[in-house]
């Protein structure tokens, strides 16, 4: 084998490396914002598993960012606080995902205790969950998407945002469509 057929193969092998790499990441970009709704939204998935999907506080403090005053002034058993915690259990995240469209109070009263989730939160029984399969990503550089569905352009729904957790992505805030009231 001659030098310059050497040089061709060394270069040739280089090229192929570099777009196999590139192939991967472009892969990477694209595929992985749909992974990270998914493992979300699956239902099959224990809540302890899905913790490690988002930053709990992070979405707690998104959420208390969103509550109107009154809700400060919440009696006993359902405090602010206790609000706040429902909204950020895993089952509420993953219903968050699931059903965007839909109300806060039936995400959030997946997430109550037992002793206080004794019936529908408004007491409308039955109802249909707005779920979506189509959603729209927006990116922020390589570090950070918003998630929104996008089956309904006469609806908004919530929006999710992920920032991301080495090749992987970490939901860090949820807005909803209306204020927690």
């Amino acid at each position: 084998m001659t030098l310059s057929t050497m040089r061709f193969a060394r270069s040739l092998i280089a090229a192929v490396i570099i777009m196999v790499t590139a192939l991967l990441f472009l892969g990477w970009y694209i595929l992985s914002p749909r992974l990270a709704i998914s493992q979300l939204s699956d239902w099959n998935t224990e809540p302890e598993n899905l913790i490690a999907l988002y930053d709990r506080e992070r979405v707690r403090s998104a959420f208390e960012q969103q509550m109107l005053p009154q809700v400060d002034t919440y009696p006993p058993p359902l405090t602010k606080s206790v609000v706040l915690d429902a909204m950020c259990d895993p089952r509420a995240v993953r219903a968050f995902v699931v059903e965007p469209y839909g109300e806060w109070q039936f995400a959030a009263a997946t997430g109550l205790p037992e002793e206080l989730a004794t019936k529908e939160p408004t007491d409308v029984m039955p109802r249909l969950m707005e779920t979506t399969e189509d959603w729209e990503f927006e990116r922020k550089g390589i570090s950070e998407f918003i998630a929104s569905p996008s089956d309904r352009k006469d609806q908004e729904g919530n929006s999710y945002r992920f920032e991301r957790d080495g090749l992987g992505w970490r939901l860090v805030a949820i807005e909803l469509t209306t204020e927690i009231r």
